[in-house]
């Protein structure tokens, strides 16, 4: 139930960020096109990663509490390495030379900020899951899953709103956005 609820988190951000990554910027920055291949060459590899591990984490279930805290923290720690690559490339794409750029590359670049938090948290709060029973750990990787959730409940709908046509024609025509959910 986490590694869905985490998954599901995952792909609203990142489909979040490309319809962000799509939207409007400043006047005086990088061109649309170089900002947006950019921004879908940070999102389409993190929302893959994130799926990938997902995936090999819901087709292995965990046969102990043990094991199961294990690929937990290992899941989490992954994402939030992910989460960190993924930022740092996107503070690197600059500032789109659009209408409203400054505040379209603020808004990426702190929900993914928010992201990595949130993620280093989760991982941080996974090491002390208790593994004594199975309903324990279900109990303790539930709450987990809560907190993630709540608190990152606010980060997808922060980049809602933010649209410039010209970053949208740039997106429809950059491979790399062709494969970010959304």
């Amino acid at each position: 139930m986490l590694l869905r609820r985490a998954s599901a988190l995952a792909c609203l951000l990142a489909t979040a960020v490309a319809i962000a990554g799509c939207g409007g910027s400043s006047s005086s920055g990088v061109s649309p096109a170089a900002y947006v291949k950019s921004v879908c060459n940070a999102v389409g590899p993190f929302e893959k990663d994130i799926n990938t591990r997902t995936s090999a984490l819901q087709t292995n279930p965990s046969k102990t509490p043990a094991q199961g805290k294990t690929e937990l923290q290992g899941f989490l720690s992954a994402v939030a390495s992910d989460t960190d690559k993924a930022l740092s490339q996107l503070k690197a794409a600059g500032t789109p030379s659009v209408s409203n750029g400054t505040k379209i590359e603020t808004a990426i670049v702190k929900a993914f900020t928010q992201l990595d938090s949130a993620m280093k948290q989760a991982a941080t709060t996974a090491n002390s899951l208790s593994t004594t029973s199975v309903s324990a750990f279900q109990s303790g990787a539930t709450s987990l899953g809560t907190t993630v959730k709540n608190s990152m409940s606010g980060i997808g709908s922060s980049l809602t709103g933010l649209k410039s046509p010209a970053l949208e024609k740039a997106a429809a025509k950059e491979p790399a956005c062709a494969t970010i959910n959304g």
